[in-house]
């Protein structure tokens, strides 16, 4: 199974961000569409946002 030219893109875009020192949280390819997502650098914490209290409110 070879790769098709939009992923030969999306590979080599990739790797030309990376090499550029920039972080890539995801890649997602949609027919002839590249997105390319890229990291804030900071953690995202899922339960940051949440309030849990316990007991009487």
């Amino acid at each position: 199974m070879s790769l098709g030219t939009i992923e030969k893109k999306a590979l080599s875009l990739l790797s030309a961000l990376e090499r550029a020192g920039k972080s890539v949280s995801s890649v997602a390819v949609e027919g002839r569409r590249i997105e390319i997502l890229l990291s804030t650098g900071e953690a995202i914490d899922e339960f940051d946002k949440l309030e849990m209290r316990h007991g009487k409110a």
